[in-house]
């Protein structure tokens, strides 16, 4: 029930991965005992679908429950109690509660750190995930050195995929993205995507997530010519992995639609908003702001075009659309090069 539920949490299916792991849940608590260590996986795992569901309160109470389960049988410097310590803040980083997670970061920090030895590779989690949190508040300057430690401790590790080192040299540059160093995250970059084509293959999505950061800073700098290929292969990897109306296809489909607009390639941009107004509708819904910024998006290059007819219905539907959230315009596109955080722990 564990593993089903693992699976069908990495295939993105929440709601068949919450069932899988409540039914795990109940049945070790009823073998094992309440406070059975099993239990804990259990409850550790169901609170990340929780998280992930955006059901914070509930996820919160699992990993705490968890918490003290694996403090009182396993002692408070124990990695397994790190790993729930990592993933509370995690819970609490999507929430940009970063003062929280911080808290609970330096405390897993300190703990695997201790246990486990100063260059182990949990220790390179830990300073990788408190670096994202310091991003995430602007405070660079306590964020590269940890960085810097964990592609440090990440570039000893002998393995067949080396994906922890990849996420720490996309965060990196992604740091430095959000700063405009530009030069300092092309290196990291295009390492990152090297190793990913070498390791994970052509067609794996880490891959297609690497040419979307490269290409994002190509765009930025207005290196169109090299930024749309990358945009392109990013683009067909995602809709192969994920379909052609997921998030992640629809994200490259936003990169990439306001660089052709960016360009005057307004029948290029044209052509792109059709297909990224066709995911935001499946991602987010037929109301949402994301999708009412599309449409006037759309709308606005059919005006280029000379197409008014046509923009109309798109610019009533997203006046509609704002009319009914009663909310301001929010901006939906993302800063190009950001990398996803790293996953917490199971």
């Amino acid at each position: 029930m564990n593993d089903l539920g693992l699976l069908y949490r990495a295939l993105g299916k929440l709601q068949e991965a919450e069932s899988f792991y409540r039914r795990s849940l109940a049945i070790r608590e009823k073998k094992l005992g309440p406070s059975d260590l099993q239990v804990t996986t259990s409850l550790n795992n169901l609170a990340g679908v929780l998280t992930a569901e955006n059901r914070y309160a509930a996820a919160e109470q699992m990993y705490r429950r968890a918490l003290v389960i694996r403090q009182t049988k396993l002692g408070k410097d124990n990695p397994q109690v790190a790993t729930v310590l990592n993933n509370l803040a995690a819970m609490f980083s999507t929430q940009e509660k970063y003062a929280q997670a911080e808290i609970y970061l330096k405390q897993a920090l300190a703990i695997r750190e201790k246990s486990l030895g100063p260059d182990h590779p949990q220790v390179a989690n830990a300073l990788n995930n408190l670096a994202g949190v310091y991003t995430s508040e602007g405070k660079y300057d306590q964020a590269e050195p940890l960085y810097k430690r964990a592609i440090s401790i990440d570039e000893k590790i002998q393995g067949p995929e080396q994906t922890a080192l990849t996420m720490d040299l996309s965060n990196l540059g992604a740091m430095y993205f959000r700063q405009a160093k530009y030069d300092d995250a092309m290196p990291l970059y295009v390492r990152a995507l090297e190793i990913r084509d070498k390791t994970l293959g052509p067609m794996h999505p880490l891959t297609g997530a690497s040419a979307q950061n490269l290409a994002g800073l190509y765009k930025a700098q207005s290196k169109y010519d090299l930024a749309e290929p990358l945009y392109q292969r990013s683009l067909s990897i995602f809709q192969q992995s994920f379909g052609p109306a997921s998030p992640e296809a629809g994200s490259v489909l936003d990169d990439l639609s306001s660089m052709y607009s960016a360009q005057g390639k307004y029948a290029e941009a044209a052509k792109v908003y059709v297909q990224l107004i066709a995911a935001e509708e499946k991602t987010f819904g037929p109301q949402s702001p994301a999708l009412a910024n599309s449409l006037d998006a759309y709308a606005a290059a059919l005006r280029k075009l000379g197409r008014d007819s046509e923009a109309v219905p798109l610019e009533e539907r997203a006046k509609s659309i704002r009319a009914a959230q009663k909310k301001p315009p929010a901006t939906n596109h993302k800063a190009p090069g950001k990398s996803a955080p790293p996953p917490a722990q199971s």
